[in-house]
């Protein structure tokens, strides 16, 4: 009997699946599945419900216009106003006519959100014009953008915007043939054969010398700085070769920037030779054009070539010791800073000047 009972419950745990029969491990697969159809149904009820509200204010407005168009219909004062701004009989289209007003209140308020109705028909009235000239409003888009960047390029910051003037020239002058390369501003001479004297061996300015530069000269650079597009005036003073004397002593060093400032008077300046007296007479025209409020804001540089540049642009190797009035002058050059030179200088940079 031992033995045998032994035997039965040894056949019995091979039955077994996780200490539990196959037919309990059944009915839990069972209980799984009705906890997920739960689930599903249970999410199926909520869409349903939500669907049948939507469905339910669906009617409510559809009643609502109905009603709306039914009291407008028996209304007949209303029939008669949308039946004349229309122009329409038929009941059909001036229920379309009412239609296409509720849509369009709907986009004007939509609008209104971000413009005035002012604004509105302002841009209409735009858009119309440009139509009327044949020109699209993308078209117009464009060239607005085309214009800003124009601006961009040739304003300065602070300035106005460019004249239409001005971006022709500049069109003009980028599109002409043969003109390749930086087109450089013409140099301004200012020589004694021409009536422009200085006091012989002096900076000294004569009244006709300083009335141009006080009036017509600043003019005359402006109009070749905004046509041009630069902002440094180097003024350099030429001499010729003929000594200035003997001078022990020369004050420029001292006496200079004070002239500059308008602290001294030119007559001051004592230059020992000619390379002294053409920087002395460079600082000279400096001091008066720094005065002009044309000019205000640009760059001013006093240069000296004393008698070492000929007219020509040559280098003035050969001797003429003569009396030559055409050396004996003053030159205002333009030219663009690079980004590398300090701004507003005014202190001599050079003592020559080599020819461009």
């Amino acid at each position: 009997m031992e033995g045998q009972i032994l035997e039965q419950r040894s056949s019995y745990r091979r039955g077994l699946v996780l200490g539990l029969t196959m037919a309990e491990i059944m009915v839990l697969l069972v209980f799984c599945l009705l906890i997920a159809m739960a689930a599903f149904l249970k999410r199926e009820e909520t869409r349903r419900i939500a669907a049948e509200q939507e469905l339910k204010e669906e009617h409510a407005q559809n009643e609502q216009i109905r009603e709306v168009v039914n009291s407008l219909s028996k209304s007949a004062a209303v029939a008669e106003k949308v039946e004349n701004l229309s122009g329409l009989s038929d009941p059909q289209a001036i229920d379309q006519y009412w239609r296409e007003l509720v849509d369009s209140r709907s986009v004007v308020k939509e609008i209104e959100k971000s413009l005035t109705v002012k604004e509105l028909r302002e841009s209409l009235a735009n858009i119309a014009a440009l139509r009327a000239n044949g020109v699209s409003v993308d078209k117009a888009i464009r060239d607005a953008e085309i214009v800003g960047a124009i601006n961009r390029a040739m304003a300065k910051p602070g300035d106005p915007p460019v004249s239409a003037q001005s971006v022709l020239e500049t069109l003009a002058r980028g599109m002409a043939p043969g003109n390749g390369g930086h087109q450089w501003p013409p140099i301004i001479r200012m020589s004694e054969a021409d009536g422009y004297f200085f006091k012989s061996g002096s900076a000294e300015l004569s009244p006709t010398f300083h009335e141009a530069l006080s009036s017509k000269t600043p003019i005359e650079i402006l109009n070749y700085i905004r046509k041009y597009d630069v902002d440094i005036i180097e003024v350099v003073g030429h001499t010729d070769e003929r000594p200035i004397g003997l001078r022990q002593y020369s004050n420029l060093d001292r006496d200079l920037l004070p002239v500059l400032k308008n602290d001294a008077g030119v007559v001051s300046l004592v230059p020992a030779d000619n390379a002294g007296l053409g920087l002395a007479r460079a600082v000279a025209v400096v001091s008066v054009l720094r005065q002009s409020p044309l000019l205000a804001g640009y760059k001013l540089i006093p240069l000296s070539g004393a008698q070492l540049v000929n007219t020509d642009e040559t280098l003035a190797i050969s001797p003429s010791p003569g009396d030559i009035q055409q050396r004996r002058r003053i030159e205002i050059r333009l030219r663009k800073s690079s980004s590398s030179e300090a701004t507003g200088s005014l202190a001599p940079t050079a003592t020559a000047v080599p020819p461009r």
